[in-house]
């Protein structure tokens, strides 16, 4: 049985959604309150699932209310309705919800939040890791520049010009999108100086997920040597993107595919991120136990944290409202054979990548390699005699990624 909350000041709202939820929802624990301390009073000795807050409340407003919950129930999920544009910014800014949804919400967009909401907790099963993740204050919403960005693009009209601002005001973002316009994925002749003729040249949901990352690298304040590391997964994560994006054309993917990969490709390490900023220590004991014992970074993190980055990233996505795809495409990277398809699909590319990235990055620091690609599951796609274009094409990134490093 799952536990949801609903808390609103509008009697009619709650009875509205009582009567609905009652009767197409039977399986949910429906709580209602119409007051923040109404919330709080109901919420004690309760293991909730979800809360859905109205953001403007008499008395207790949603934020209060959702940051009181934050620290009594950490891993819930927490949804708030706002009708207002100007206070959804700055809620997604520095408030702690996960997600925010417009008001008034239609009844199926807002169970469809919930139930996705509710299968992201069997994804994550550790209740451990599930605080880790949705109780953080600084992973409560994602970063600044991102929800900027995702303002901007949710005006149909919106300009160039503004986007390419929100840009040039993060001057570690903009680092990142010249370097990844001046990657061989968009094969131009002369180097791409200009954030405007470079953001456009990403797309917007590349240019979503580079913000998206470069700000939670940003937020980590541990150990240089670490941040090191952090520094290096940003820049492989993109390689891996790039990659992927090149094999998905070759094997001509779906143009929509194309353009979707390389932001998926960097997402897919968003997990690892949280990892390194919230577990430094035993993610550094991961990463030692990988190099010493040769066993694979998915295996290390599960035996060490319950879940590995791939499960841990998507749970993180769920929470923030990314679409079903993309969490899917995050959650099984590592192991895209567990899905039931036949076919070459975005998911193998990512997963090709990121095995050819690691073998080639292994082979030019002189260590023995062997790859650790499923060939079985290449073959039950039709694709084990694409390997070798598919190393060509992992090894040309490779080197472009290595001029644009050391400049």
């Amino acid at each position: 049985m799952h536990h949801i909350l609903f808390v609103d000041d509008d009697a009619n709202i709650l009875n509205g959604l009582r009567r609905r939820l009652r009767s197409t929802r039977p399986e949910w624990n429906l709580y209602f309150a119409n007051s923040g301390s109404e919330a709080i009073e109901l919420a004690e000795n309760k293991d909730l699932d979800v809360i859905v807050s109205d953001i403007q409340m008499p008395g207790m407003d949603g934020v209060t209310l959702l940051e009181t919950l934050q620290k009594t129930h950490p891993d819930a999920v927490r949804i708030i309705l706002t009708g207002h544009a100007d206070n959804a910014s700055y809620l997604r800014t520095i408030g702690p919800a996960h997600q925010f949804l417009s008001k008034p919400c239609d009844h199926e967009t807002l169970v469809d939040s919930i139930e996705n909401a509710l299968g992201l907790r069997q994804l994550l099963r550790s209740p451990e890791l599930r605080t880790l993740v949705a109780g953080s204050k600084s992973l409560a919403s994602p970063p600044d520049t991102y929800m900027r960005l995702e303002t901007a693009f949710s005006n149909p009209n919106y300009a160039l010009d503004t986007i390419s601002k929100i840009v040039e005001s993060d001057i570690a973002l903009t680092t990142e999108v010249l370097k990844l316009t001046n990657s061989s994925y968009f094969a131009v002749t002369q180097n791409v100086s200009s954030v405007a003729h470079a953001v456009r040249m990403l797309g917007m949901e590349t240019l979503k997920a580079l913000a998206l990352f470069v700000g939670l690298y940003r937020g980590f304040d541990g150990p240089a040597s670490q941040a090191a590391n952090l520094k290096r997964l940003c820049h492989r994560s993109q390689q891996i993107g790039v990659t992927a994006a090149l094999i998905a054309e070759y094997e001509r993917l779906p143009r929509e595919i194309c353009h979707a990969v390389p932001s998926i490709g960097m997402l897919s390490h968003i997990g690892t991120l949280i990892l390194y900023t919230k577990r430094p220590d035993e993610m550094q004991a991961v990463i030692d136990r990988v190099e010493k014992e040769g066993i694979s970074i998915d295996q290390a993190e599960a035996e060490q944290f319950g879940a590995g980055h791939a499960e841990i990233g998507a749970y993180l996505l769920g929470l923030w409202g990314f679409p079903a795809p993309v969490i899917q495409a995050v959650a099984y990277h590592h192991r895209p054979m567990d899905l039931p398809h036949r076919e070459m699909t975005a998911l193998t590319a990512i997963y090709v990548a990121q095995h050819l990235t690691r073998e080639i990055a292994d082979r030019d620091a002189g260590r023995t390699v062997e790859s650790t690609i499923d060939q079985e599951y290449l073959a039950q796609i039709g694709k084990q005699s694409h390997i070798e274009e598919w190393t060509n094409i992992a090894a040309v990134v490779s080197g472009k990624y290595r001029e644009l490093t050391n400049n």
